[in-house]
């Protein structure tokens, strides 16, 4: 069984560590590492990284993604890059046009359908024309502050509220992370950025609300998000960020869910910053779930780390994300997240595709209609569904799998390039099951008819 093929798109203080892991697990291959920075392009990743490379093939860093995601060079890209959707779309869309697997750490990617729905709709919508999956993942959100909890409330026959709340050290986070969270800025301009909807704090808890709710089947109001100023009595710093006293360290941010009788369900409290224990700030994280006359506590202390968890969470995922169905996938549609101490490969659960050959008859598929240019008049679970065509034809290539882009030539002699489905050849449609009552009709029309004798 040959190694799973792993291009990394973003090699920051994430990215590098992600990297560091695949290196050392059995069954998991780097193929490919691509960054903006242009001073690393060139270099050989696994000294970069200062790991042993061993019998293992150099990897050159390169700033031209379309070097290292194909179909034939990667089974999966993992994204180390961005915190949202919006930013991360193109690239994601690139890498399902080439046909391969898409791991994200982007935070709103954990469930991306609470904030850009018409845009997780095209995701889903390619990632299943190319035979693929994509699936958005990290410590938080992706399991501290959602998954763990849904699994918790397993335990009980009936939940009447959650609280939550996540203590951390921002400390082993990159630069965007500091950016996003203020770390180092002045009270002022705290203010100012919050006033503009500059600052971002911390992002995702829309996500994990929406899915806590979709897996407890709560339909949740209301949304309401705080976000108050930590402000450090010393001198902090890390290796990616630092807090001046009286600068802010961090931002506490708070989030109330609530049902449509105004009963806040969920509540979420996450105060982050950089070296709290500077100030005797011991880190968590807790979990309170007021069950039917009962409380069920959990607390973990120190937390949960970070950067190792949010590293582990992406690697570990991989062979399920590759093993999955096809398509935009959560963490509630995969395989509970575990350290794989054996051969990752060995961890794919999938039925191996057939391959096709040349002049075999297969069936195509083309988008006719993509996601956002359906008639505004249709349903809105139409909307946001492509028009797609099927077309029979025997393949033009040497060799082609599902999910692939190819040509065939039809019974007509037409020649049409799609993407090769899973769609039988042979009609596999019926007239159903069959209903009672119009058995019953059937008698009923049969004795008007007939008289009840047999003709």
């Amino acid at each position: 069984m040959r190694d799973i093929r792993v291009a990394l798109w973003g090699l920051g203080a994430m990215g590098s560590g992600i990297a560091k892991m695949i290196a050392s697990k059995e069954g998991l291959a780097l193929s490919g590492v691509c960054v903006r920075r242009d001073h690393l392009v060139g270099q050989e990743v696994y000294a970069y990284l200062g790991i042993d490379r061993g019998d293992r093939d150099p990897v050159f860093i390169t700033n031209k993604i379309e070097d290292i995601v194909r179909r034939d060079l990667c089974d999966i890209v993992v994204l180390a890059t961005d915190s949202f959707v919006e930013t991360q779309f193109d690239k994601i869309m690139f890498c399902l046009e080439r046909g391969v697997h898409v791991l994200s750490i982007a935070e709103e990617m954990a469930w991306p359908w609470a904030q850009n729905e018409e845009l997780a709709d095209k995701i889903d919508a390619l990632a299943k024309m190319r035979g693929v999956s994509v699936l958005g993942t990290g410590i938080n959100p992706g399991f501290v502050l959602d998954y763990l909890i849904l699994a918790l409330s397993g335990t009980c026959e009936h939940v009447e509220s959650i609280s939550a709340a996540r203590v951390n050290d921002l400390a082993p986070f990159g630069k965007s992370v500091m950016v996003e969270q203020g770390v180092g800025i002045s009270i002022d301009e705290f203010k100012r950025r919050m006033e503009e909807g500059s600052l971002s704090g911390h992002v995702g808890f829309p996500e994990s609300m929406s899915m806590i709710a979709e897996g407890m089947g709560v339909a949740l109001a209301d949304i309401e998000e705080t976000r108050d100023p930590i402000i450090s009595n010393v001198d902090r710093k890390s290796a990616h960020g630092e807090a001046k006293k009286g600068n802010l360290a961090g931002i506490r941010q708070q989030s109330y869910g609530r049902l449509a009788n105004g009963k806040v369900f969920i509540h979420l409290d996450h105060p982050q910053q950089i070296c709290p224990e500077d100030e005797g700030v011991n880190t968590g994280d807790y979990v309170t779930i007021r069950a039917d006359g009962y409380d069920m506590n959990l607390s973990i202390v120190p937390e949960t780390p970070g950067g190792i968890g949010t590293i582990a969470m992406a690697v570990n995922m991989i062979p399920h994300v590759i093993g999955a169905k096809p398509g935009l996938r959560s963490m509630l549609d995969l395989p509970v997240p575990r350290c794989i101490l054996g051969n990752y490969a060995e961890q794919i659960h999938q039925e191996r595709d057939h391959r096709y050959r040349r002049g075999e008859l297969v069936s195509v598929e083309t988008v006719i209609l993509p996601v956002g240019e359906r008639a505004p008049q249709v349903p809105d679970d139409t909307k946001r569904t492509p028009l797609r065509a099927f077309t029979k034809g025997f393949l033009q290539e040497e060799s082609a799998t599902r999910g692939d882009l190819v040509t065939v030539r039809t019974m007509s002699d037409r020649l049409v390039t799609g993407t090769v489905s899973d769609l039988p050849i042979s009609p596999t449609h019926t007239f159903g099951h069959s209903v009672p009552e119009l058995t019953a009709v059937h008698r009923q029309v049969f004795e008007l008819m007939f008289g009840g004798e047999s003709k």
